[in-house]
């Protein structure tokens, strides 16, 4: 098939209508509630890109005339983990088999390469889990096929708001009793000034402890300025944030839990980081962290209609929480790999 592959300008109305529309489509086939970045939000960052001191972001489209059969997201990191470049190929299931796929991906190993990157980083979405999961998915089959290899897995979980209200109280009482001194502060936007630099250890702190499986890269290091940057270009980009942070007896931090809550109606929230200090552990914190800040989300954002979460599959003890909380699994999130300098993809 005669294709042409072209860099997205941002600016460009027309195309990116069509560009977004095949990856969403490519994205979304065939999932239970899919979590697609939404076409503003995506825009206004490759609009900024320039000057987002963390990651080079660009977008792709296979075009055959004017039809754009499939899409290519490339991240480059700035900062740590410049051996890598992070891909993510999109074909609409109308223009799949037909060549699309590889011409995207042979694009995006070029560029890497050309950038001084050898690591290519992935995500394959599919229903189930193990080896098996991972190999009888659209996705998974084409990645495997390529070379790509497993490194870490994260269960999504989905839970349907609002949540039982019998259920949270039931978990607000028992965790207030385990967690007598500790206050819970919660904010939406932007952290408190005052609070900045003990938000942005933690950030840090839970880069280092959140489990990450066999994949070959470093964890980020925050400080209040990166922190306070990243959140601003997530509110730039239409986005609303969610936070929670737990202090000590002694008004120290202890812990936080953060949701990010979608554009288009603000109906699918993503639940990100969840953390607790070791020495804070075992006091339901993560719980009673989460739950104020589901307390949150209802006042501020009251049409919410899913929270959407990521936890390994080793992490028993936020698995027992999210259960607790009502979530449910909906498929797994496979974290691939492949070293294009030790294991050059075969490409038929």
């Amino acid at each position: 098939m005669d294709m042409d592959i072209r860099r997205l300008d941002p600016h460009d109305e027309d195309r990116a209508e069509a560009v977004y529309r095949a990856l969403r489509a490519g994205a979304s086939a065939d999932r239970e509630a899919p979590v697609v970045e939404e076409r503003d939000a995506l825009l206004t960052s490759l609009r900024e890109n320039e000057s987002n001191p963390n990651t080079d972001r660009r977008v792709y489209g296979a075009w055959q005339g004017m039809e754009c059969l499939g899409a290519l997201l490339l991240g480059l990191p700035r900062r740590e983990n410049t051996h890598t470049a992070k891909i993510e190929v999109s074909v609409p299931p109308g223009a799949r088999h037909q060549g699309v796929g590889t011409a995207l991906f042979i694009h995006a190993r070029d560029l890497a390469l050309a950038e001084g990157r050898r690591l290519l980083a992935a995500e394959v979405n599919a229903v189930g889990s193990g080896e098996a999961a991972l190999a009888e998915s659209p996705g998974g089959r084409f990645a495997v096929a390529l070379g790509f290899a497993a490194k870490h897995t994260e269960l999504r979980l989905l839970l349907d708001l609002p949540p039982a209200e019998l259920r949270l109280r039931r978990l607000e009482g028992d965790a207030a009793a385990r967690s007598v001194g500790y206050e819970a502060v919660g904010w939406v936007g932007l952290p408190p000034p005052q609070l900045i630099d003990a938000f942005a250890e933690l950030h840090t702190l839970m880069a280092v402890a959140v489990p990450s499986g066999e994949l070959s890269r470093e964890p980020l290091v925050y400080d209040a300025e990166r922190v306070r940057g990243m959140q601003q270009r997530l509110l730039d980009q239409g986005y609303s944030l969610v936070t929670t942070l737990l202090l000590d007896p002694k008004g120290r931090p202890a812990g936080y839990t953060s949701m990010c809550v979608m554009g288009g109606g603000n109906r699918e929230v993503l639940q990100e980081d969840t953390f607790v200090l070791r020495t804070h552990r075992g006091r339901a914190l993560g719980t009673r962290a989460k739950v104020a800040n589901l307390r949150l989300l209802a006042k501020h954002f009251p049409h919410a209609e899913h929270v959407h979460t990521w936890t390994a599959e080793v992490n028993d003890a936020m698995r027992a929480v999210n259960d607790r909380l009502g979530f449910r699994p909906v498929e797994t999130l496979y974290e691939l790999e492949l070293d294009v300098l030790l294991e050059p993809p075969t490409i038929d």
